[in-house]
């Protein structure tokens, strides 16, 4: 009988670590989304102000991007920063709202791994006097030096474009 209750209690005191070890874990990953979330939104307003002069260091040089566009190819990170200078000069202001950023999970225990999902809703004036409104959702992942590695983004990117290089109103 005292066996059983030093086993029960064994097991209890495990199970209590085990439970207090995956706390601290999801509040490590809640942690490490905040401090990521704060680079997408730099990123973001980096964007919104056409300065994409901090682009190369919250970026990490080996980076994939996939665009919202149908059939388009993974993207690395130059060709990423050209697309994305390339769509903003089309546009003379660009403002986002609604910004939600929330945390990514695992796909096992669907418990917070420390990226991003973020949805949007982007207002743009073109320089042809076109105006937008279009709902942005993407999904971030960082590596342990807060650099992004991987970004996959969905949005009517091709609506915005033909409506942003549309002859001028």
């Amino acid at each position: 009988m005292k066996q059983l209750f030093f086993l029960l209690i064994a097991s209890a005191t495990l199970l209590s670590c085990s439970k207090n070890a995956d706390t601290n874990s999801d509040e490590a990953n809640l942690a490490t989304f905040k401090e990521n979330s704060k680079i997408v939104q730099t990123l973001f307003d980096g964007y919104s102000s056409a300065d994409f002069s901090q682009y190369d260091g919250l970026v990490a040089d080996s980076a994939k991007f996939i665009p919202p566009s149908v059939n388009a190819d993974t993207l690395n990170k130059a060709d990423n920063l050209k697309s994305l200078q390339m769509l903003r000069s089309l546009q003379a202001k660009v403002n986002y709202s609604g910004l939600q950023f929330l945390p990514a999970v695992d796909s096992v225990n669907y418990k917070p791994d420390g990226n991003v999902r973020v949805f949007a809703r982007w207002t743009s004036d073109g320089k042809n006097g076109a105006h937008l409104f279009n709902n942005y959702f993407a999904i971030f992942r960082f590596n342990s030096a807060h650099k992004l590695v991987y970004s996959v983004s969905y949005q009517d990117i091709k609506g915005a474009v033909d409506a942003l290089s549309a002859p001028a109103k």
